[in-house]
């Protein structure tokens, strides 16, 4: 199974669909965003950095924006989201495996050192 980041704001927070979609799609490296009925989401898009594309996803009931995969690619999505989010945001795997709060990072590096330990 591939590991995915679930991005949220906090325990019983929800996410502001019109904010959020608007947050995400000017994000650079965004494309073909799509606010509709999928099956576990509202609004769904990829996102290319160094040539790494991802899918990018807010959950329906919009506690958590989801990114495929913890490549590059998905972390400087989730460092890009939070410098252009007006509040905190935290990240954490499907696993549990760690939680971290976004604001705490500046580089890839750094984040995925964090994810690592």
């Amino acid at each position: 199974m591939s590991s995915k980041l679930l991005i949220y704001i906090g325990e019983n927070e929800k996410f502001d669909v019109a904010r959020t979609t608007e947050v995400i799609s000017s994000i650079v490296g965004t494309s073909d965003a799509k606010l509709e009925n999928f099956i576990g989401a509202i609004f769904e898009c990829n996102y290319t950095f160094q040539d790494r594309t991802t899918i990018v996803r807010i959950s329906e009931e919009l506690k958590t924006v989801t990114v495929e995969g913890l490549g590059v690619e998905s972390l400087n999505f989730a460092l890009e989201f939070q410098r252009m989010m007006s509040c905190a945001l935290h990240a954490i795997d499907m696993e549990y495996s760690f939680d971290v709060d976004l604001r705490n990072f500046q580089s890839i590096e750094d984040l995925m050192s964090a994810i690592d330990a």
